[in-house]
């Protein structure tokens, strides 16, 4: 290892000195360090548990509001008393609903729709008389109980009036449905509560918290989609990692957001309360990194100033420590350096000195004669080496070799019928775990034996490429093409519905039916092929259970009269249905 040129200039005595600060130097950076990374993990751990709880108390607090109302509505739409005002004199049943309303501020509008959608009496009678028949709380509520997440309502909103900010109104949906006493359903009794509810919530989560001040609170739909905070509207998250923080429930992390600025991060997910069933909003809690880890940041520049002290003073001590021992050392080294100049000088004298200079002195000297011995056994061993990495390296290309060809099919270099079945029973685990669709094509080449029996069988291997490039090329990269033998080959379609299979199905047939082959001697052939298309389904056991009836289509295709595609008997019942 070649030196900096600080150490030729200066006596080895400086050089401990200096080593010895900083050793010190080091010792007191790895505490600091050490201090940081604990403080960090444990600022962490409790901040982030701190911000969780709080994200847990504002969906708890979302959840039993949201409890109330949905109890308020489902209470007043089963009253007995009002069993008989429900169709009669809509301004008595108006005074009822807006009595409700003055109880509850956040309640924007309360209305009673008849059987057929059409507003009976509302609060302020706002709506009345016009149908909410397509409304989905109106169609909903008519079977059970409806809670509708956050939307806007562009009709309501122009009745309301405009607000104070420019921020479009926002309403969460509760809505019963009204029984007569003999139990049949009359109509729906249905709420809009403004969503500004959520903001006075969240508001009085932060209020008088002084490690909050810099927090902030933003409340995502079950699928990432921002409903209050910044950017509403926008996806916070995917909805794939919505669904990871649902499967969890609660807890922390940190998060880089869209400015490159990093949080710590404590989420919840809503789960209802007692009969609410609850819509799976998910509470983000967030206080920057910078804050919640600023007393561990100072503590950390603390014990580095008093490092830098006691590094200057160990070096101090270094100094004067070795000042004794330089003398003998710097005979060796005279020596030393003499048989770096002199050809002749093949060993070191021996030295008198301390015990430690005399032991130095003989094993240089034993060093020095074994120098020899030790680079031949040297050139040896890395001969041996070299060798022996060349001979790992033919193994494992051997071992690659033997796995493409146990996995290939060796006519059409496609993945053959046990390899096909390996990656596909994983993609189907794959598939069904994320619920991504799977559609599977079993393909087969018309009158095969007759190319065989007229042309040979080199025409036949001919055919069987040819159709085996058609399959792959009309195939994306993450589809898998296998040749299941002799002329029947399988294709498994990712991401893949039934429709999507009879796309590729047609566009294959069609290349096929469209080429001509040649076999040699000037002539060439044409060919057709008959092919079965059906889509996985989640009663499938295997892989197998799908190419069975992707193999029943394509002997309905066959029956046909040939060159055409079929789907299986199970989709085209479901298409009919």
């Amino acid at each position: 290892m070649r030196l900096p040129a600080f150490f030729n200039t200066v006596s080895l005595q400086t050089q401990i000195a200096v080593g010895a600060g900083a050793l010190c130097a080091i010792l007191v950076l790895c505490a600091s360090l050490g201090a940081a990374w604990v403080g960090r993990d444990q600022a962490s751990r409790l901040i982030g548990a701190d911000l969780a709880e709080r994200s847990v108390e504002l969906a708890d607090a979302l959840d039993r509001d949201m409890f109330e109302r949905y109890r308020e509505i489902g209470i007043l739409a089963g009253l007995e008393p009002l069993r008989n005002v429900w169709q009669a004199d809509p301004a008595l049943l108006r005074g009822t609903l807006e009595r409700l309303q003055n109880s509850y501020a956040e309640y924007a509008w309360i209305g009673f729709a008849d059987k057929q959608g059409r507003v009976h009496a509302a609060t302020r009678g706002m709506l009345e008389g016009l149908s909410v028949a397509q409304r989905p709380w109106f169609s909903g509520a008519l079977q059970q109980p409806f809670i509708g997440d956050v939307h806007e309502a562009v009709l309501l909103a122009k009745l309301l009036g405009p607000r104070k900010d420019s921020e479009p109104f926002r309403f969460v949906d509760v809505a019963h449905p009204v029984r007569d006493a003999s139990g049949q359903v009359i109509g729906v009794l249905g709420a809009h509560l403004s969503w500004d509810w959520a903001s006075q919530v969240r508001e009085s989560t932060l209020r008088g918290d002084k490690y909050l001040t810099q927090a902030r609170i933003s409340i995502l739909d079950s699928q990432g989609r921002v409903l209050l905070g910044d950017r509403i509207g926008e996806a916070m998250l995917t909805p794939a990692v919505a669904s990871s923080l649902a499967a969890r429930g609660h807890g922390y992390d940190i998060a880089l957001s869209g400015n490159d600025k990093r949080w710590l991060t404590g989420f919840a997910v809503s789960r209802g309360y007692r009969d609410y069933p609850g819509l799976g909003w998910i509470v983000i809690t967030q206080q920057p990194v910078d804050v919640a880890f600023r007393p561990v940041q100072e503590l950390v520049v603390s014990i580095l100033g008093v490092g830098v002290a006691f590094s200057l003073l160990g070096a101090l001590i270094a100094w004067w420590l070795t000042g004794y021992l330089m003398r003998p050392i710097r005979v060796i080294t005279a020596e030393a350096e003499r048989i770096g100049r002199d050809a002749q000088a093949q060993t070191l004298p021996r030295v008198g000195g301390a015990l430690e200079v005399q032991q130095l002195s003989k094993a240089l000297r034993s060093l020095l004669r074994r120098v020899g011995l030790a680079e031949q056994r040297l050139e040896a061993a890395e001969r041996d080496m070299e060798n022996q990495a060349a001979a790992n390296r033919e193994k494992a290309e051997d071992i690659e070799r033997l796995r493409f060809l146990a996995n290939t099919d060796p006519l059409t270099g496609l993945l053959n019928r046990r390899a096909f079945l390996e990656a596909a029973e994983r993609q189907l685990a794959y598939g069904r775990r994320y619920s991504r669709g799977l559609a599977l094509v079993v393909a087969d080449i018309d009158h095969f034996k007759a190319v065989n029996d007229r042309h040979g069988h080199a025409a036949g291997d001919m055919a069987i490429r040819e159709v085996a490039a058609r399959l792959q090329q009309a195939a994306r990269d993450t589809d898998l093409v296998a040749r299941f033998g002799g002329e029947e080959f399988v294709v498994l379609l990712m991401e893949s519905d039934v429709a999507a299979a009879l796309t590729y199905a047609e566009r294959v047939r069609g290349m096929i039916m469209a080429s001509r082959i040649s076999i040699g001697d000037g002539q060439d052939i044409g060919l057709t092929i008959s092919l079965g298309c059906t889509a996985l389904t989640a009663e499938d056991r295997d892989v197998q259970d799908a190419i069975d009836r992707a193999d029943g289509a394509l002997y309905s295709a066959k029956a046909a009269g040939r060159n055409r595609v079929r789907v299986s008997l199970a989709e085209q019942a479901s298409a009919t249905g």
